[in-house]
């Protein structure tokens, strides 16, 4: 597979990913919603409301950052590097994509670390593993550790024909 029809895939991922986000953004003002009416209009808010909104903004909140690290909207050496010779710049756009791949790594080993210690704590008012908050630290991580490569092995193939990261 050549690495136009890889940067397809990751393009398709990153959308695919947005419209995820975006639908947990609409859950959760859905449960928020529910929650006032229920605490001023029915004089009882549901127990579960505010806790499971706070899991879909984990999900919804890492998983657009995701999206953001793979169209370039993170902090990143954009300037510096599109101030420097030509053949300064390629290395140090990788070696910034290499930093922001081992944060993705890092976060996704992190939160494996930490699925695995809280997998037998419940959250009381879901009555669902703790762990569930944190598999959006892997997927994340981990989805940021893929849009780097990509992004590194775009950058090498095409460093003569265009500045894939100006």
């Amino acid at each position: 597979m050549s690495n136009v029809g890889i940067a397809r895939i990751t393009d398709n991922i990153a959308n695919a990913i947005s419209l995820i986000a975006a639908a947990g953004l609409v859950l959760m003002t859905l449960l928020i919603a529910w929650q006032v009416f229920g605490r001023h209009v029915l004089n009882a808010s549901p127990v579960w409301s505010e806790a499971g909104a706070l899991i879909v903004m984990f999900y919804f909140v890492l998983l657009g950052a995701a999206v953001g690290v793979h169209e370039q909207y993170h902090l990143g050496l954009r300037l510096v590097v599109s101030r420097l010779p030509v053949g300064l710049s390629l290395p140090v756009y990788i070696a910034g994509q290499l930093v922001i791949g081992v944060f993705g790594l890092a976060m996704a080993w992190n939160g494996i670390q930490l699925i695995d210690f809280t997998q037998d704590h419940t959250i009381p008012s879901l009555n669902v593993s703790r762990s569930i908050a944190y598999w959006p630290f892997v997927i994340f991580g981990g989805l940021i550790a893929l849009f780097t490569v990509v992004r590194s092995l775009n950058a090498i193939v095409h460093r003569k024909e265009t500045s894939p990261w100006s």
